[in-house]
């Protein structure tokens, strides 16, 4: 295979990482302290890259005799690139993508074209109505509770045109097709995940069927018809209501705002009055301006070659034109300047203490050694609360929402549910935790075993092919796909001064974030000492 002066081949491999898989259950053995740290592993994967004329990234990681393959495409946009009033629209066009497009989807798309053509010029008119009538449907009561009108005459009429129009669509939907296609070729684990800083499309193939993913995600990145809008809009208020319905969700989302202040990585995946406010030009507008192939990174794991893969990704995706650069994020999280404090009152949620420190995002040199800081955290923690006779369970974590990287700063969640007579006590605990990590005698101990943890992860990882694809991409979407590596590499390395320097560098009262919740009570807050 010739490959063109623009494209470039990357191989990051060494004999030791092709037996890594057979040398992983060695290293799972039960040794302790200075001989488990001795048993550092080769992170290398033995990963190829080609990168076409049109910006659009392959990586390919050959498994020789694999029958399959773990197929994924990874598009550098999410939450990230919201509007405020338009919160959830990165998860909904996800599910819009799935509605098929001029060849997949319908029965006639001739006929059906004309029906599409008018709810997009239908629409373009309400949001003129909308707009003229902007003073008289502002909301403005403080609990949502006054508007000079919910609507006008105009509104309501172009708002039933369109549903007139969707009822003549319905009439030419096929569906499940993309689903069909998939399951009747050996397609297995078909998902898709949008997240602040990713939307993904995955299936797992036999290897003679690859190229149909190829062929219904360059029609899927391309083509896409968002039909059924307004379906799918109340799709995304169901599952709104359900997350809702967890006690922890509308806590943990007040607590991601008590830690940042305008990045949109902490804002949740929708309010209930965002959902009104989709419409199909704007789903339209992030769809043409980040599904391009200069943002776009093909994943493949298991029995195909890069050799193989680039003519076959050039048929399907060649003749895509490389656009300007998508829009970046712009917010810029401000650096912490205060101590903030939450009291949240309920009587669903267990009462419990946390405190959220901002860390910084993969590409800083510190957040691989984060990942150790909060396995050392959640033992050392544990340990305390027993001898301090401090009933209750530890959490340490690093998710905002749903996910635990970032390329941008996110936190590190410490939790502990425990009764409320106890709430003071645990929160002294995990300050002195705090305030001494690293200088505990135990530590070298707490290390080899915080790393022997995270060690395991990665060989489970590293086993499972779409689990190994999935990080791949996710780095990529982050920083770079090589981080990755280096990333693992780095936990290995961590040390009790680390701990030190990073507990003194990150874990200052101007970086912290308290929350406590405790029943609801009759006296004023003020009154209280929620210590």
């Amino acid at each position: 295979m010739t490959f063109g002066p623009t494209s470039r081949l990357l191989v990051c491999a060494s004999t030791a990482a092709l037996s890594l898989l057979a040398v992983a259950p060695l290293a799972l053995a039960p040794v302790l302290g200075a001989a488990l740290d001795a048993q550092i592993p080769d992170y290398d994967l033995p990963i190829r890259e080609h990168v076409f004329d049109n910006g659009l990234r392959l990586l390919v990681l050959h498994r020789e005799g694999d029958p399959r393959v773990a197929s994924k495409i990874f598009t550098d946009f999410g939450a990230i690139v919201e509007e405020p009033g338009e919160l959830g629209a990165a998860h909904y066009l996800e599910h819009l993508m799935f509605k098929g497009t001029p060849s997949l989807g319908t029965t006639d798309w001739e006929a059906e074209r004309p029906y599409i053509e008018a709810i997009r010029a239908t629409e373009l008119e309400l949001e003129e109505a909308l707009n003229e009538a902007r003073n008289d449907i502002r909301q403005r009561g403080v609990w949502g509770d006054y508007q000079h009108a919910e609507s006008t005459p105009r509104i309501d009429s172009l708002r039933a045109e369109i549903a007139r129009l969707d009822q003549e669509v319905a009439r030419f939907r096929d569906y499940g097709t993309t689903m069909r296609w998939y399951q009747a070729f050996g397609g297995t684990n078909l998902t898709a995940t949008t997240e602040q800083e990713y939307m993904k499309f995955d299936i797992n193939l036999p290897v003679e069927r690859v190229e149909l993913f190829l062929r219904v995600e360059a029609d899927r990145m391309r083509n896409s018809v968002f039909r059924e809008f307004d379906q799918e809009r109340m799709i995304l208020v169901e599952q709104r209501l359900g997350d809702l319905n967890r006690p922890t969700t509308p806590y943990y989302e007040q607590m991601a705002g008590l830690v940042g202040l305008v990045h949109p990585v902490f804002w949740p995946e929708g309010y209930m009055t965002d959902f009104d406010e989709y419409s199909r030009w704007y789903q339209r507008d992030l769809y043409d301006r980040y599904f391009q192939p200069n943002n776009t990174t093909l994943v493949f794991i298991g029995g195909v070659t890069l050799e193989e893969m680039v003519p076959l990704v050039d048929r399907y995706f060649g003749w895509m034109e490389r656009v300007p650069e998508p829009t970046r994020a712009r917010a810029v999280e401000p650096p912490p300047a205060s101590e903030r404090r939450l009291t949240y009152r309920s009587d669903e949620l267990a009462p419990r203490v946390e405190v959220r420190h901002m860390i910084p995002g993969v590409g800083h040199p510190d957040r691989p050694h984060m990942d150790v800081v909060g396995d050392v955290l959640r033992i050392q923690i544990g340990q305390a609360l027993e001898a301090a006779g401090v009933p209750g369970t530890v959490d340490v974590n690093t998710r905002v929402v749903h996910t635990s990287r970032f390329g941008i700063p996110g936190s590190i969640n410490v939790e502990v549910v425990t009764p409320v007579e106890h709430l003071g006590a645990a929160e002294t605990v995990v300050t002195q935790i705090l305030d001494r990590l690293g200088s505990s005698p135990q530590t070298p101990a707490d290390l080899a075993l915080a790393k022997k943890r995270l060690r395991t992860a990665w060989y489970r990882t590293v086993r499972d092919p779409d689990q190994l694809a999935f990080e791949i991409g996710h780095f990529q979407t982050m920083d770079r796909w090589l981080t990755l590596e280096s990333y693992m590499a780095a936990r290995e390395t961590t040390t009790a001064d680390d701990l030190r320097r990073l507990s003194s560098t990150y874990f200052v009262p101007n970086n912290r974030a308290w929350g406590v919740v405790r029943p609801p009570e009759d006296r004023p807050i003020s009154q209280e000492d929620d210590r």
